[in-house]
């Protein structure tokens, strides 16, 4: 029995190894310098839209509700043959989305609910480009 026990752990190692290598092939080919600045500038702009409505910073699901939809398809496309429940695919890709944006300095956030604020290039394109009136703004970048 212990074999068998073995057999299904290494055959749950070797999905999940397919699927963090599925996703980050997919974040690789979504997430492009163009793409994440796009992204960046969607969700400085959700953010402000949200903070001036609510009193109070949103949540990334919040935030990434107030993104063109097609600029954030690839979160939610699970792709043919996942091996995982699609709510992963989707958790993955997101979190893949927080720390580019992070780390291209869109935004900045901690481990605390509700601390997501626009970071140091956010801020400088904010004050820049002040939020228009519209859902979504243009942008070509796609």
């Amino acid at each position: 029995e212990p074999a068998v026990n073995e057999q299904a752990v290494n055959d749950r190692a070797a999905i999940r190894a397919e699927a963090s290598e599925q996703v980050r092939r997919a974040a690789g080919l979504w997430l492009t310098g163009d793409r994440v600045a796009a992204l960046g500038r969607q969700i400085v702009l959700s953010i402000t839209r949200y903070r001036r409505a609510n009193r109070r910073s949103p949540t990334w699901a919040e935030a990434l509700a107030g993104v063109d939809p097609a600029l954030c398809e690839p979160i939610t496309t699970v792709p043919e043959g996942w091996p995982l429940a699609p709510a992963v695919w989707r958790r993955e890709l997101r979190q893949r989305l927080m720390g580019e944006l992070r780390h291209a300095r869109w935004v900045t956030y901690t481990r605390t609910p509700r601390s997501l604020h626009p970071g140091d290039v956010g801020r400088g394109w904010l004050t820049a480009n002040p939020p228009p009136d519209g859902q979504h703004p243009p942008d070509t970048a796609r």
